[in-house]
């Protein structure tokens, strides 16, 4: 894996004690290069990436809820730029 993808909270939450590696429970953004193409597209889509699909898929930022094996994975992939958790939002 390439740990330089993935930001700290995200490796944190990785590594949190008790995780499944195969649990899809961690909410990231994933950053592409360029906008995926449709065997990219088709891979994003296993992954758990739900954005990656519909009708604007020109789209390089995508957000999904993956598990940690999925996210070693696509952070492994040359097209991946990066990896964040996604964080709720509050009022100010």
């Amino acid at each position: 894996m390439d740990y330089q993808k993935v930001d700290p909270a995200l490796g944190i939450a990785m590594d949190a004690e008790g995780r499944d590696p195969s649990a899809r429970d961690l909410t990231v953004l994933v950053r592409l290069t360029e906008p995926p193409s449709p065997d990219q597209l088709e891979q994003l889509r296993r992954a758990g990436v739900e954005s990656a699909s519909g009708p604007d898929v020109a789209r390089t930022v995508l957000t999904g809820t993956l598990s940690r094996e999925d996210v070693e994975t696509l952070a492994d992939q040359p097209w991946v730029r990066s990896l964040s958790l996604s964080a709720t939002r509050r009022p100010t």
